[in-house]
């Protein structure tokens, strides 16, 4: 694929993404189901990959990773089915992570919202410390793509921005880079500082291209696995294994059939049949399938996880963005970032969108 032809599938990835996530944002309010959103943002971004880039006949395209609405401490994954819903209720964070791709070409971005019946309100407390930290924290990243600059950097940025909210980057939260058909590249890192985990020393270099995904907890941001079951499921298209029995095959067979490298809904690839849900533990205890872990913060009481996520390449004359950044919510932290600070001489640099 030329170049111009990719950085084509990208943007129109991204403005796909940009523009379901908008229209996804609109029904978070109290009583809107959680499924319901997710299921819907996911038939808006497969009907608008449809339409584009006809002329090329038979590419893939569509969702890159499952449209998910995770819910104030639930810091990621959330997608759930019927069995398994949650309902808005007024007060609630609503972190809406949306993706696509066009021949393998994905952009994925992210935005918070609170759900409630008084959006002129502004939103105060710790929700408003999350929030803002997360929107802040997003905002720097996206701005420090640049050629030289390390991954280092950037994560110490973060934690710059998320403490002076008295706040903290959550766990198991990355930036990855990314390539066609390719979801985490070799130089993707945490996001959150762990000694046991150091941040890979590279910087980065003209041509590449990150998701950043910026969740910011009001907790400590430790994160530890829910009670909801994993949906977003995974191939490991390297890994070779022999299924001993028949339901696996089957359902193995079934996913490779349908879909490549990109994650999946397992509801979607199993439906109605009991024999081909049998065949999920096999595959995973193989490592043929890698489900997607919905974790959430250990703290409980007042804690809310925010997230902002954005998709951004690395031009020779800086960070450009290929998602939108879109108005941060209204929300009145008592936190300001001095304009003189590390953090605000970031944010006053410019990007290219």
């Amino acid at each position: 694929m030329d170049i111009q032809n990719s950085d084509s599938k990208y943007r129109t990835a991204a403005a796909i993404v940009d523009q379901v996530l908008k229209q996804a944002l609109v029904v978070v309010v109290p009583g809107m189901s959680v499924a319901a959103i997710c299921s819907y943002a996911d038939q808006l971004v497969e009907a608008n990959c449809a339409v584009v880039f006809r002329k090329e006949g038979s590419i893939e395209r569509g969702v890159a990773f499952p449209t998910t609405v995770s819910v104030n401490r639930i810091i990621q994954n959330y997608t759930p089915g019927p069995d398994d819903d949650y309902v808005l209720r007024e007060g609630d964070v609503a972190k809406i992570d949306v993706s696509a791709h066009i021949d393998g070409c994905m952009a994925a971005a992210a935005h918070t919202a609170v759900a409630t019946n008084a959006p002129g309100t502004a939103v105060t407390g710790r929700r408003a410390d999350a929030i803002s930290a997360a929107y802040y924290a997003c905002e720097v990243a996206v701005r420090m793509i640049r050629p030289g600059q390390s991954a280092r950097n950037v994560v110490k940025a973060l934690g710059l921005v998320a403490s002076g909210f008295g706040c903290a980057v959550a766990a198991d939260t990355y930036t990855c880079q990314i390539d066609r058909f390719v979801v985490s590249g070799k130089n993707t890192f945490a996001n959150r500082f762990d000694p046991d985990m150091p941040v890979p020393d590279f910087t980065f270099e003209t041509g590449e291209t990150y998701t950043i995904d910026c969740t910011i907890s009001s907790g400590n941001g430790v994160a530890r696995e829910s009670a909801h079951s994993p949906t977003v499921f995974q191939r490991d298209v390297s890994r070779q294994h022999s299924l001993k029995l028949r339901t696996s095959r089957t359902l193995f067979s079934e996913v490779c059939r349908r879909y490549s490298v990109f994650p999946f809904l397992m509801r979607d690839a199993v439906g109605d049949s009991a024999a081909l849900k049998a065949g999920i533990s096999e595959c995973v205890r193989s490592q043929l399938l890698a489900p997607f872990a919905v974790t959430m913060d250990k703290e409980h009481g007042d804690t809310y996880v925010a997230q902002f996520k954005a998709t951004v390449s690395c031009h020779y004359s800086g960070p450009v963005r290929l998602t939108r950044a879109l108005p941060m919510p209204n929300v009145e932290s008592a936190t300001v970032i001095p304009p003189t600070s590390e953090v605000g001489q970031i944010l006053a640099l410019e990007c290219e969108q």
